[in-house]
């Protein structure tokens, strides 16, 4: 069966022109943390070159079911996010202000590792907060090869951390 990009673009259109309170293009980009015109991508014919993330993440800010994206390309009508659901929009950890494609992410898959890399030596120099995420239904050798992947990017990730500090003492 054919996927109807077309429709999915229109339906996604629809939904923000009815979302109360409403939203705008530019609202849903900075929501999402995407340019306007990937949300303008996502309302047309080339939702089909907008990763399928951001467009499920964009459908949950709208209030689409997790699968609404997928019964509307196989031609069928979006579902609504049920009461009890998370609300479109709401951070796992209230108050964390991560974006929907973050928070779609971060339910979608299973947490191996995660980690705080410092900025400086002060609390007030930043940090990288660093989640390592694999699909829920990894077999242990690809957690493993997430994991083997996951050491050299820490390394390099250790290095940044480093590198600040001698800079912070200069």
């Amino acid at each position: 069966m054919d996927q109807d990009f077309a429709r999915l673009g229109a339906e996604l259109k629809e939904a923000r022109l009815r979302k109360r309170p409403r939203i705008t293009q530019p609202e849903a980009a900075e929501a999402l943390g995407v340019g306007r015109s990937t949300i303008q991508k996502m309302e047309s014919e080339k939702v089909s070159q907008v990763t399928p993330t951001t467009v499920r993440a964009y459908a949950r800010l709208l209030g689409w079911a997790d699968g609404a994206t997928e019964q509307v390309l196989a031609g069928g009508d979006p579902t609504m996010a049920a009461e009890g659901e998370s609300a479109p929009g709401a951070s796992p950890a209230p108050g964390l202000g991560l974006s929907p494609a973050v928070e779609y992410e971060l339910r979608a898959g299973r947490v191996l590792d995660s980690q705080v890399f410092n900025l400086g030596p002060d609390d007030a120099d930043g940090q990288i907060i660093v989640v390592l995420q694999g699909k829920k239904d990894a077999t242990p050798e690809e957690v493993e090869r997430i994991a083997a992947r996951y050491r050299r990017a820490r390394r390099h990730l250790q290095g940044i951390s480093a590198e600040t500090d001698g800079v912070a003492d200069s």
